[in-house]
């Protein structure tokens, strides 16, 4: 009896620690990372262009090849009648020593795989943003749906209110409908706010292959308030610097500029090679003339190269203006990106001013519609209020609360959306808005 008891303690408490555990924000990232195929797909471009600066720069050194053959040939004619074995092995080298073109192609593959380690980078980056936003959207979802309930459950004691006293005769068939009406209402609300947590928890589980079901809530002491020292132009200026997005375009206007001397080097520089060769042949006649010898026959030859572009129908003059036109291009897409960024910065720093203020703004707001809610309740008992201003003052608090809480979960999220404009969404970072994160009670 002792040990079905203990053994039932414990299969409680394994089940109550399972229930109680909650995904933190850190954990859910973590997941992305490893369920995203974007980012696999981006760490194997990385992988092939690290490959790709190997393969270029293996046409600097000596290009060495061998051959070999074996054959037999048999000679019948009017004057001659004989056959031949014969074998052959052949080493020969080609090493460029001086060749403009193939230095800017090394270059123009090591631009490429800088490149693609940040466009890594930044797919990573992207991805922490966007599984924070969809996390969050279920913090908010999971939060109205909360008010919401709540709502329900005082709008149903009010429904409940009002029918024992339509039954005594101290309220009136309209206050029993309007209650009616309400409840109705709010229970419409709370099937649309079940629905979105449902798409917000369908969200998570495309982005992480698990299903999230429960996720820690802000800490009511999460700082609501800006750094005074940060200002729009450090921040543009940090993300000058660090912005993946134009770290990657400026890579790509120097991989441009590159293609401009890649097309001069072409087709106005010679290129001058080292070519060597060793072969034996080895010959095995039978009733051959005299003039044919059997044996082996060495042959070694080494020579200097030389390979001077001259002209090709225009073509040369047109490939370098071409790729003079591709680098202004490059440029000024660098110029628009970084135009864009610019105002996206200011846009976001902006908006959590304005955010800071809501939410202070918005808790005097709740103090305000609490003290009128505790007014139109005491006015409703003495009569001097009826029930339809008490369901409006009701429903006003919730709403005001509901607000509030979305105040705040969208003020992190333009902050992450903030540091990753500034290239600075980092482990780091989710780590330290993790210590935030609290379980529910």
């Amino acid at each position: 009896m002792k040990k079905h008891i203990i053994s039932s303690l414990i299969a409680a408490a394994v089940l109550s620690s399972t229930t109680a555990h909650a995904e933190s924000i850190y954990e859910v990232y973590k997941l992305a990372k490893q369920h995203d195929p974007g980012l696999r797909a981006a760490a194997a471009t990385y992988r092939a262009e690290n490959e790709s600066v190997t393969v270029t720069k293996g046409n600097l050194y000596p290009n060495i090849s061998f051959s070999g053959n074996l054959g037999y040939s048999k000679i019948d004619g009017p004057s001659s009648d004989y056959s031949n074995q014969s074998n052959g092995i052949s080493l020969d080298m080609n090493y460029p020593i001086y060749s403009p073109a193939l230095g800017y192609a090394v270059d123009a593959v090591e631009l490429s795989y800088e490149s693609a380690g940040i466009s890594f980078d930044n797919t990573e980056e992207d991805l922490a943003l966007t599984t924070l936003t969809e996390y969050f959207n279920l913090l908010i979802a999971q939060s109205t749906l909360q008010t919401t309930e709540a709502l329900v459950k005082s709008t149903a004691s009010q429904l409940d209110r009002a029918k024992k006293q339509y039954e005594v005769g101290l309220a009136s068939i309209t206050d029993l409908q309007d209650a009616q009406a309400e409840y109705d209402s709010v229970r419409v609300t709370e099937l649309s706010a079940r629905s979105d947590v449902s798409y917000a928890q369908k969200a998570l589980y495309q982005r992480t292959g698990r299903e999230i079901q429960s996720i820690p809530q802000l800490s009511k002491d999460y700082p609501i308030r800006l750094d005074p020292t940060m200002t729009v132009d450090s921040l543009i200026a940090k993300a000058h610097r660090d912005n993946k997005e134009l770290r990657i375009l400026n890579l790509s206007v120097a991989s441009a500029e590159n293609n401009v001397n890649i097309q001069k080097a072409n087709g106005r520089t010679p290129t001058v090679s080292i070519t060597g060769s060793l072969s034996r042949s080895d010959n095995n006649y039978s009733s051959a003339p005299t003039s044919m010898q059997d044996g082996a026959t060495n042959t070694s030859s080494i020579g200097l190269g030389v390979s001077i572009p001259l002209y090709q129908g225009g073509a040369i003059d047109a490939s370098v203006r071409q790729a003079v036109a591709q680098a202004e291009s490059s440029t000024e897409q660098r110029a628009s990106s970084l135009q864009t960024i610019e105002l996206n910065i200011r846009s976001l720093y902006l908006e959590l001013q304005t955010a800071v203020a809501q939410i202070e703004a918005q808790q005097q707001l709740i103090r305000s519609r609490t003290s009128a809610l505790e007014a139109t309740t005491a006015g409703y008992d003495v009569g001097t209020r009826n029930l339809v201003e008490l369901l409006d003052a009701q429903s006003n608090l919730f709403n005001a609360q509901n607000t509030y809480e979305q105040y705040r979960y969208n003020f992190v999220v333009k902050k992450l959306s903030l540091l990753e404009a500034t290239g600075d969404l980092t482990e780091d970072k989710i780590k330290e808005l993790d210590k935030w994160l609290i379980a529910k009670n």
